[in-house]
């Protein structure tokens, strides 16, 4: 399978995952720009409701006198007790029944999303008409947030929601004081004036992406701060492109600083798939599962990888299901075909068959497509040989 993500046959080259995990992470904000939330902008979170800045533009027209007011879309906010500063998206899910995702999309900064299509089959689509799909699909479904360590309000999506004026209930967040980990820590050790004030200038430049300024601004912290963990986790965050063994070191000081902490975890994770030592990357996915047990779409999908690597196939396919399950847009791709590579463990090659086509129809057209055809085109041959 692919090699950027620890499979590949003998004459695969590995790719640079750490730099297509940074690159996702930009492209996330991107499309939630494109949803209308902002992602930059500093750290104030006053909405202006006669502001394309503050709402972006479906949300300034689903406000404005003459604007839409039902039809293309759904907008809502989360809101987090504490109001922490906010520096990743955060992620939101839409399901219809219970345990299961429909759709999922992410919070900027400010806590604003926007819910603008439905997550149907090419062959279910209506030429666009996003207000006659939710009608028909969406209504009576919930909406929440999905942060370890928190607990999520939840809100339905009502005709009258979907045929008046398309705001959602904010969502909220709080605390929940006796979860195993959390995604946002708040552990900070002294957190000294001075320190805060980097810290604060630091999320500014990580807004406005001055990358290199939020880094010398959390260095900053770190060395007035030794036990800010948060501070580690977004300096390794940034460090991982350039320095791995630094951003491995500001990582794991992060999780010593507050052991809660979820995030460090999965990014260790993903570092030991990169250099292919799967022990180190089971043993920082299965922390990641034990801090939040519900776990995501990435920490399954790195408890997948491990585990197939180690041998443990019933374990992998177990992890890659829930990762498929748990992200119905494909945002981490590779995760069917660690299912694929799972089932023709099993010898099950007709079910491996219908997930590697299936990837077909969201991986875009490239080495990666050509890789899927090929080993499409392998599985054929060994199923036709009677797996021989």
């Amino acid at each position: 399978m692919r090699d950027n993500q620890g499979f590949a046959g003998p004459a695969m080259k590995t790719k640079p995952l750490l730099l297509f995990l940074l690159v996702s992470f930009f492209l996330l904000d991107h499309a939630a720009c494109a949803q209308g939330i902002p992602t930059g902008g500093g750290t104030s979170t006053t909405v202006r409701p006669d502001s394309v800045q503050d709402l972006g533009y479906l949300g300034y027209m689903a406000n404005s006198p003459n604007g839409v007011a039902a039809g293309s879309g759904l907008w809502g906010k989360v809101v987090v007790e504490g109001d922490p500063l906010l520096w990743e998206p955060i992620p939101i899910a839409l399901s219809c029944a219970t345990g299961k995702t429909d759709l999922t999309t992410a919070a900027g900064p400010d806590g604003r999303f926007a819910i603008t299509r439905v997550n149907l089959p090419a062959a279910y689509t209506l030429d666009g008409d996003v207000r006659r799909q939710m009608e028909q699909h969406y209504e009576g479904c919930t909406v929440r947030a999905e942060v370890a360590g928190y607990r999520s309000t939840t809100d339905t999506i009502t005709e009258r929601v979907l045929r008046d004026k398309p705001f959602l209930t904010d969502i909220v967040l709080t605390p929940q004081e006796d979860a195993p980990g959390t995604d946002i820590s708040s552990v900070t050790g002294p957190a000294s004036a001075d320190a805060r004030k980097s810290f604060e200038k630091a999320h500014e430049e990580w807004l406005h992406r001055n990358l290199d300024e939020a880094r010398s601004n959390l260095e900053q912290v770190v060395k007035i701060d030794p036990k800010f963990a948060e501070a580690w986790y977004l300096l390794g965050r940034l460090q991982a492109s350039s320095d791995v063994k630094a951003a491995t070191d500001s990582l794991k000081q992060a999780q010593a600083a507050d052991p809660r902490f979820v995030a460090p975890c999965v990014w260790l994770a993903m570092i030991a798939i990169q250099h292919r030592d799967w022990q180190e990357a089971s043993d920082w996915a299965a922390r990641a599962l034990d801090l939040n047990p519900s776990g995501t779409a990435r920490i399954w999908y790195e408890n997948a990888v491990a585990g197939y690597r180690l041998g443990k196939n019933e374990a992998a396919r177990t992890a890659a299901e829930h990762a498929l399950a748990m992200d119905p847009e494909h945002n981490v791709q590779n995760a069917e075909d660690v299912l694929a590579l799972t089932l023709i463990n099993k010898g099950d090659y007709s079910a491996a068959l219908d997930h590697l086509r299936n990837s077909l129809t969201y991986v875009s057209p490239g080495p990666d497509a050509d890789l899927i055809k090929r080993q499409i085109a392998f599985v054929e041959q060994k199923s036709a040989r009677g797996g021989k």
